[in-house]
């Protein structure tokens, strides 16, 4: 945990953030008013305004957040020179295994993909390209051919396991299949 500080401004913004998470898994994107924000923050709605032009912003804000803490977390949890199974299958874990969890608790979960990933492109763009390249590096450390085609494949096969929906105990076998047929290419 880090010893800094918060501006007022900031943690305003992360009461937001974590009133957000909540008002959105329980009433999906459409339905959420800035007045439900507003309220779960424990904020006024023109308080909440000067911090976030609208509930779109409010959305980007909670899942930039929501997917730099994903990324850090996958980062820490394949450290250089652990196996490439058990890295990568504790990597692609600890980057999706929270969202896959708020997706199944949320009726709303398939509309909150859809509108996050069009309200959010780049920011999911920009985590996909920083998680492919930690994985081109951990698989080109452990000697893997085609470590950037690897990882390409990597990325679209463990997406498509984490938006398949399903069980979490099916989707965290999955994840731990493919990367121990991963680790048997490297």
């Amino acid at each position: 945990m880090s010893n800094i500080e918060l501006t007022p401004d900031a943690q305003r913004r992360a009461r937001v953030r974590e009133a957000a998470l909540d008002v959105f898994a329980r009433y999906g994107f459409r339905r959420t008013s800035m007045a439900d924000l507003a309220a779960a923050a424990g904020m006024s709605r023109p308080a909440l305004y000067l911090l976030h032009p609208n509930k779109a912003a409010v959305f980007a804000d909670l899942a930039g957040a929501m997917l730099e803490a994903s990324f850090a977390a996958a980062v820490a949890a394949w450290p250089p020179g652990t196996p490439v199974g058990q890295g990568l299958a504790a990597a692609l874990l600890a980057k999706d295994l929270g969202l896959f969890r708020l997706l199944a608790a949320s009726p709303h979960g398939a509309e909150i993909l859809s509108e996050g990933t069009a309200l959010t492109m780049d920011l999911h763009a920009d985590i996909e390209a920083r998680f492919r390249a930690l994985l081109i590096e951990r698989l080109s450390a452990a000697g893997a051919g085609d470590a950037p085609a690897l990882a390409r494949m990597v990325t679209k096969a463990a997406d498509g396991l984490k938006h398949a929906g399903g069980r979490e105990a099916d989707y965290v076998a999955d994840i731990n299949r493919l990367a121990a047929l991963v680790a048997r290419s490297a």
